[in-house]
């Protein structure tokens, strides 16, 4: 099996490519706490980095259109199915032809060149009409996806927004493939037990995550008051409150992608120019949109604080060669090789790897409590049963 038909390797790529991009956009927009190393409390002077994230967003978006010069290896697979369908369309015009002795009937044509010119131009001008719709609609939930997760890591720590916004990826994404008939029929109940086992997990391991910062220090108990002193606490909500509601939008999107630009009546010789163009426009068009929110008036304290440090160009490539490129890259990969609702599984491996990498690389700042461990125990099983259940077969 070629690798880019290896289910595992493109499961692995899509988790570590956006831990890698979420980890160094944290750091360009990021907030950087400063922790007394002698009474492990957080200084309340905390360093806010909060007037590039609409910015960032547009980079992201920017980013995309690096994936137009590889369009014909991205989108191979399109070439070799519809390569594998004229050879069987061959073979059974090859069997028609033996079994039709009789001479074809020919018809007298009647001109028509005139009718036909007239019906031709208002169809094709329906059909660009309704191209750019799509475009427009996906466009909009697009930039609301990725501003709000921008938005969202220039307020609050990277884990937890990657836990709200892949568990409102799951959730979101795993409803409406259902509800529009875009993933499979089969074992509904089973995985629907299985899913909300799953989602309750995570729902205690975020529970948990208060109380593990409160014990590592990383939060402080005000002794007069005994409320705890979390410099980050509105933050928090606002964080979670925008990133929440805004990762809803990559539902619609995930299903459009499914039903119009992998519309089965085209060949699929013809999606890979067709793609193309959708790289092309749909970032573009959700730049259009963010561009009413940049503040130009502090564009010479972006290029002071940004763009003149060479810190900030080495997170970016980073972020965008090793993050970005090949997370949608495996992403087109395993969705189109196969079932569409597999994806949403790396959403849950994305949450279980994230606390593993927490606890390994900032274990001298990091506390783990019993319930934690038995959620991350109970959402490791839920994500191997659904990995195994909804992995499906390999497509040609």
């Amino acid at each position: 099996m070629p690798l880019m038909k290896n289910i595992n390797l493109l499961w692995i790529v899509i988790i570590v490519t956006y831990m890698i991009q979420t980890r160094f956009f944290e750091k360009m927009v990021g907030r950087e706490q400063i922790v007394d190393s002698q009474t492990q409390e957080v200084n309340n002077s905390v360093h806010t980095k909060q007037g590039f994230t609409v910015h960032l967003a547009i980079l992201y978006l920017l980013s995309w259109y690096l994936l137009i010069p590889f369009n014909k290896w991205i989108w191979s697979h399109n070439e070799s199915h519809d390569f594998i369908t004229r050879q069987q369309k061959e073979l059974q015009d090859r069997e028609d032809e033996l079994d039709d002795l009789s001479e074809p009937i020919e018809l007298p044509q009647t001109n028509t060149t005139s009718s036909s010119t007239t019906t031709t131009a208002p169809a094709s001008l329906s059909s660009n009409i309704s191209y750019f719709a799509k475009i427009l609609i996906m466009s909009f939930f697009l930039a609301i996806t990725v501003v709000t997760y921008t938005l969202g890591l220039g307020l609050s720590p990277s884990f937890d927004i990657t836990l709200i916004q892949n568990c409102a990826f799951f959730e979101i994404v795993t409803l409406l493939y259902g509800v529009c008939s875009v993933s499979r029929n089969k074992n509904v109940f089973r995985n629907f037990l299985i899913m909300m086992v799953a989602v309750v997990s995570i729902l205690i391991v975020s529970y948990t995550n208060a109380t593990c910062n409160l014990l590592a220090g990383k939060m402080s108990v005000n002794k007069e008051t005994k409320e705890v002193n979390d410099p980050w606490l509105f933050d928090r909500l606002k964080a979670g409150l925008i990133t929440g509601l805004g990762s809803l939008a990559i539902g619609p999107f995930a299903v459009w992608c499914n039903q119009w630009f992998e519309d089965k009546s085209i060949k699929r010789a013809d999606k890979i120019k067709i793609n193309t163009k959708n790289l092309f426009y749909i970032p573009t068009v959700s730049i259009l949109f963010l561009l009413p929110f940049l503040n130009l008036g502090n564009f010479g304290l972006i290029v002071e604080e940004y763009l003149a440090e060479p810190k900030f160009w080495l997170h970016l490539f980073v972020a965008t060669v090793f993050g970005t490129l090949p997370n949608i890259i495996a992403i087109i990969k395993l969705n189109a090789y196969y079932p569409n609702e597999f994806i949403t599984t790396c959403n849950l491996g994305v949450i279980i790897i994230t606390g593993l990498f927490e606890w390994i690389c900032e274990s001298g700042h990091t506390v783990i409590v019993r319930w934690e461990v038995i959620s991350y125990i109970f959402l490791s099983i839920c994500t191997i049963t659904l990995y195994f259940s909804l992995r499906g077969n390999l497509h040609a």
